[in-house]
């Protein structure tokens, strides 16, 4: 998979398409999967805003996962199987780290970030503003195949 794959497009129409899109806008933790160092995956859970046809993921600068990205955009956000285990969703394609830093996305994502979020920002004592300066690379996933039933 290079930079030059096409963005996956979801269809509405289509129910399983439909279900997962509302499973991004809804889900609160997601798996997101690196190609680690040593060549074997790297997955870890992450809080994620749907957005534009994108997953958006605030990080630390220097974790694993940023570290990985720099070297493979290559990765997947896996969403967990649902109540009934029978709703696999997986979204394989590529990652970037944004040019700007989440603080300067804030004006953007606010409003979703903390009305998915803000029960658990408060009870680490954040707001989403103070998550984006913490968290400060933004790393925006572009899905270019999507596995799901």
């Amino acid at each position: 998979m290079s930079a030059a794959a096409e963005p996956f497009s979801f269809d509405p129409g289509n129910e399983v398409h439909a279900r997962t899109l509302a499973r991004l806008d809804s889900e609160q933790v997601g798996w997101f999967g690196t190609i680690g160092r040593d060549g074997f995956p790297h997955a870890v859970p992450v809080w994620f805003l749907w957005r534009d046809g994108k997953a958006l993921i605030m990080s630390e600068p220097a974790t694993a996962k940023v570290r990985n990205l720099r070297a493979n955009e290559r990765v997947l956000l896996h969403l967990e199987a649902g109540a009934d285990g029978e709703q696999l969703t997986v979204l394989r394609g590529t990652a970037a780290i944004s040019s700007e830093p989440s603080s300067a996305w804030v004006d953007r994502i606010e409003e979703a970030y903390t009305a998915k979020y803000d029960a658990w920002l408060q009870r680490l004592n954040l707001t989403t503003k103070t998550m984006a300066d913490r968290y400060s690379a933004l790393i925006e996933v572009t899905p270019h195949k999507l596995i799901a039933w």
